[in-house]
């Protein structure tokens, strides 16, 4: 059962000249499940987490890639595991091709904690640790 999906079609635009998903695409529905998820989780507080001092650049993305998606077919997104460490978030998704009926990908991404200010990795604020180990 995921911890969360997220839903959107695959924009022409998004795809190669074939029509197919282009790879950097996958990893934007990553980002947009998982910020779906963050707003979910916190509510009217995402607006203020996303200014906070803390914030979460990727240091780690990797997908294999099992079988196309497709311009205009609906896309689901599931976050199937969420890790918090010390410093660091690692996030992974399995991507559906709803229309196709199969699975499009599975990813991970790895987040870390880094204070706004002086650029340095800082620990995941205990807030947000508690919110997202449920």
């Amino acid at each position: 059962m995921p911890l969360h999906s997220f839903r959107t079609i695959m924009w022409w635009s998004e795809t190669d000249a074939a029509g197919i998903a282009h790879f950097s695409s996958i990893f934007k529905l990553c980002e947009w499940a998982e910020e779906s998820y963050l707003e979910k989780l916190l509510g009217p507080r995402f607006r203020e987490a996303t200014s906070l001092s803390v914030i979460f650049p990727r240091v780690h993305a990797s997908c294999d890639f099992k079988r196309p998606i497709y311009a205009h077919d609906w896309v689901r997104v599931d976050i199937v595991g969420v890790r918090v460490g010390e410093t660091s978030i690692t996030w992974e998704f399995e991507v559906y091709d709803e229309s196709m009926g199969w699975l499009s990908a599975r990813c991970k991404i790895v987040t870390v904690a880094v204070d706004r200010g002086k650029m340095q990795k800082v620990r995941v604020p205990d807030e947000l640790r508690k919110i997202l180990e449920g």
